[in-house]
């Protein structure tokens, strides 16, 4: 150890005077050797105290880890990098197999709900085609059973407005009313007759009549508007159901031409002229509402 201490000393040495060297005793004639060399000892090792102290490198690359092996730092980076791309890789691949099932159920299910809407759709165009055709056939049924109800009412006549009374004679007034129309018992014979349709406060029942031919009832329509004239009540056909609204459908039209001049009358479920065909109406178009200005802000 002793020569290591000499050893260090020289180098300093070397390098230049130790600082304070001036100050040093030298060994002189009146100072034992012995004590000189002890003095040089202890200052040599005062000078080599501050070099043992000194911290180890901070640049070392080598890390002393607790169980006492070295790693690098760099490595360990590298190693969780490594461990964290691994394990979003299988993340990724788990999110796309999920992605993938659940496009593969959405696109069974989009087929299956296109099948249904087809099928709906066939249905539905089948449903329209059938309800196009039950439409026609029921219009069919509806003019066959109109013509079929007109036949049985051919020799029908109302009686319309005359007065109710308690025990009436609903035959005695047929023949009175007719008699008045300009036509006979010889020429009109009444096969029955009788009150008819729903009672209503204010208003009385037709007399409902069956005469026993078609002509004597073509005749007694003829006679009866200028006979009556005076009359509370008054004469008219015993009309169906579509007959009576197609008739109330043109009837302020047909007024205003009766006015005009040209006459019509109604048969067969359609006004017609003079010459028996039916009449052509002209739509008249309904006014539109004036629209008020918009208002003005000042």
């Amino acid at each position: 150890m002793f020569q290591n201490i000499m050893d260090l000393t020289r180098v300093k040495k070397g390098r230049g005077r130790p600082k304070g060297s001036k100050n040093r005793d030298k060994p002189n004639s009146s100072t034992p050797l012995k004590e000189h060399n002890t003095r040089r000892l202890k200052e040599a090792e005062h000078d080599v105290m501050p070099l043992q102290a000194e911290p180890a490198d901070s640049d070392s690359s080598e890390i002393v880890s607790d169980n006492g092996s070295t790693a690098n730092p760099l490595s360990q980076l590298s190693g969780s990098i490594d461990s964290s791309l691994r394990r979003i890789k299988e993340e990724l691949i788990q999110i796309e197999r999920n992605f993938e099932k659940a496009l593969e159920y959405t696109n069974a299910r989009v087929e299956s709900l296109e099948r249904k809407d087809y099928e709906r759709t066939c249905q539905i165009k089948s449903l329209e085609l059938s309800i196009k055709e039950l439409k026609t056939e029921n219009r069919q049924i509806n003019v066959a059973l109109n013509k079929q109800d007109r036949i049985s009412r051919k020799k029908n006549i109302r009686i319309v407005g005359y007065p109710f009374t308690v025990g009436e004679n609903c035959m005695d007034i047929a023949a009175t009313v007719i008699e008045k129309a300009g036509v006979g018992p010889q020429d009109a014979k009444i096969e029955r007759a009788h009150r008819d349709g729903p009672r209503r406060e204010g208003r009385t029942r037709h007399l409902l009549v069956r005469l026993d031919s078609f002509e004597a009832k073509i005749a007694i329509l003829k006679s009866q508007r200028a006979r009556l004239q005076e009359e509370t009540y008054f004469i008219t056909d015993d009309l169906t159901m579509l007959d009576l609204e197609e008739k109330r459908k043109w009837r302020q039209q047909a007024g205003e031409l009766y006015a005009s001049g040209t006459k019509l009358h109604f048969s067969a479920g359609k006004w017609r002229g003079r010459d028996g065909k039916p009449f052509q109406f002209q739509l008249t178009a309904v006014p539109l509402r004036r629209q008020d200005p918009p208002p003005t802000t000042d």
